[in-house]
């Protein structure tokens, strides 16, 4: 397992498990209109999606044997539970699809770790499922973060709490990303040349990865300080800053993930 495909896949799937993970941890059900909850379930579910067809190759499909066959068919009952989940919610059944939603969670990480403990993978399968995690965790804040600072547009009285929230965990995102970056070293993969051949120089993944963590961090450090001080305009513009460097770091870090 290796390629574009590979490292779309992983990162798609993180977005999807940290985004979900995030959303249910913060205050929102319940304080912010369900109008947003369509909105970003909208783009988890195409993350989910996503992630679990660029698998398909790198994986084998509906023809994989093994741990790759309990790879791809967790992340396809990822994508599933997360349709599943909205569907519920544009229908109506509010209280339903919020159970639904929260047991996508633990549905996701599940893939996650059956992700990290594929044969092909560089890591011990510890550090495997840390960086997995934390990078989960790491993108899933800042997507949250970005849509819902755009929903305050709309529902301006909505409570500050859950972008606060949000902010601390890209913030504990940032930091536990880069320390498991570092703790996994170079992989010992190959980079794949067709996604970069810069990438495959030295240790440069790691540094690349890291130091756009670090930036990430200080840009947190702004988000809550502007969230405090009730700028969400701001602290929106912010996270899209964030957004950008948090992507192109996870894609640092996991191009020698396999």
């Amino acid at each position: 397992m290796n390629g574009p495909a590979s490292v779309m896949s992983l990162v798609l799937t993180e977005i999807t498990v940290g985004s979900l993970a995030v959303l249910w941890s913060t205050p929102a059900w319940g304080h912010i209109r369900r109008g947003f909850f369509k909105l970003i379930g909208s783009v988890i579910v195409v993350a989910a999606v996503l992630g679990w067809f660029a698998a398909r190759a790198p994986l084998g499909g509906a023809d994989a044997h093994g741990s790759a066959a309990v790879a791809f068919w967790l992340l396809g009952a990822t994508a599933g539970v997360a349709v599943l989940w909205q569907i519920l919610l544009w229908a109506g059944f509010d209280e339903i699809s919020r159970v639904v939603g929260i047991g996508a969670v633990p549905v996701g990480i599940a893939a996650l770790v059956a992700l990290a403990s594929l044969p092909a993978t560089q890591h011990s399968i510890g550090i495997g499922i840390a960086q997995l995690l934390t990078g989960a965790l790491f993108l899933g804040a800042v997507t949250d973060g970005l849509l819902l600072g755009h929903w305050y547009l709309v529902d301006r009285r909505a409570s500050r709490s859950p972008l606060a929230r949000m902010g601390t965990f890209f913030l504990a995102g940032s930091a536990l990303m880069a320390a498991a970056t570092i703790a996994g070293g170079g992989g010992g993969g190959t980079a794949d040349p067709r996604l970069s051949p810069l990438l495959g120089a030295g240790s440069l993944t790691v540094a690349l990865a890291v130091g756009l963590a670090v930036i990430c961090a200080l840009i947190g450090f702004f988000i809550r300080a502007l969230v405090k001080e009730d700028s969400i305009q701001a602290a929106t513009g912010f996270f899209y800053l964030a957004v950008i460097m948090a992507i192109a770091a996870e894609f640092a870090a996991k191009v020698r993930f396999f």
